[in-house]
């Protein structure tokens, strides 16, 4: 009796039936994970909503609004960034939600969040995997500072036409219209979301059923070369900007752990992912919010690589400053 597995290749389990198994693991565990990611949302964004009620959320933003200002960002998008950076780019997304804010400066605070969301997690992650939590902390956070007032200075004031464009949820008129409001945006965006992280879900699916990722990684290996990248490391790189750093954490772990890598392979690796990954998922869900995906996808892939340039430049100096004692 032939074992039922979605690498055998005969019946059922054709091309067709392997990709229609793919399908279907993409169905359910999109639809999971929205459900998973509504039990996040959905609190968040109605404790955010809440606090705008209460005129809390302005106060709070007159404090930091200064900076904020310089970045063309109303002091208030301080609590997404915030709610991103320690909790995760879900709840970034939910508070960022309940603002009134337009596709420009959606962009600039999606780019933010990009670089600095999930940190307690994602840290961890990296500081076992070889890299020093303050490093990666400082890194990723200096870029989100500094990766706002740049775009603020070279956005366009209308850059194009967004895929969607966040409503925000009113701060005025009676508490439950503002309930009612809240409830809408809330089943439109996880709408928008659970379609998108379907469609991601599928395509994992398929890389993993097709065995694709080592491939992809020999084919994309001379542009991430070009990315300051060691040729080792592109399986590495692929697996955290396709499943990300936190649900990539084993298997990138395991990578490293095994001891593929040397000491600086792992280090040039940390600095770039650090500063991209999730490059497809985190990207799409931004735009599905109202974010310009060139203004969010190519300022992080140009960082990731300045990164990894602007170390080995380092390690080469240090290098002949090493000779030159000798």
């Amino acid at each position: 009796m032939v074992k039922e597995t979605g690498r055998s290749y005969g019946g059922r389990f054709s091309f067709a039936g392997r990709l229609s198994r793919c399908l279907e693991n993409g169905f359910k565990k999109g639809i999971a994970s929205a459900v998973w990611l509504l039990t996040i949302m959905a609190p968040v964004s109605l404790i955010v909503t809440i606090i705008s009620y209460s005129g809390l959320l302005k106060h709070f933003g007159r404090l930091i609004s200064p900076f904020f200002r310089i970045a063309g960002l109303p002091g208030e998008a301080a609590l997404p960034f915030l709610t991103g950076a320690f909790i995760n780019i879900y709840a970034g997304i939910a508070a960022m939600g309940t603002m009134a804010l337009n596709p420009r400066q959606v962009t600039i605070l999606a780019l933010m969040m990009l670089f600095s969301h999930n940190l307690p997690v994602e840290v961890h992650v990296q500081r076992k995997a070889g890299m020093s939590a303050l490093g990666v902390l400082s890194l990723r956070l200096s870029m989100s500072l500094l990766a706002a007032l740049a775009l603020n200075y070279l956005l366009p004031a209308h850059p194009g036409v967004p895929v969607a464009v966040t409503g925000g949820t009113a701060v005025q008129g009676a508490f439950t219209e503002i309930m009612e409001t809240w409830a809408k945006s809330l089943f439109i965006l996880m709408g928008r979301v659970s379609a998108i992280l379907v469609l991601l879900m599928f395509l994992q699916s398929i890389l993993a059923e097709f065995n694709l990722m080592r491939p992809l990684s020999v084919i994309l290996r001379p542009l991430l070369r070009a990315m300051g990248l060691p040729g080792k490391t592109a399986f590495l790189w692929i697996v955290a900007n396709t499943l990300g750093l936190a649900y990539g954490a084993t298997v990138i772990l395991e990578e490293i752990e095994s001891g593929v890598l040397d000491p600086q392979e792992v280090e040039i690796l940390n600095r770039s992912i650090a500063l991209c990954h999730s490059l497809l998922e985190d990207t799409l869900l931004f735009v599905a919010v109202g974010a310009f995906a060139p203004w969010i996808t190519l300022p992080r892939v140009a960082v990731a690589a300045a990164a990894a340039w602007i170390y080995r430049f380092s390690r080469f100096l240090r290098g002949l400053s090493g000779i030159s004692r000798a």
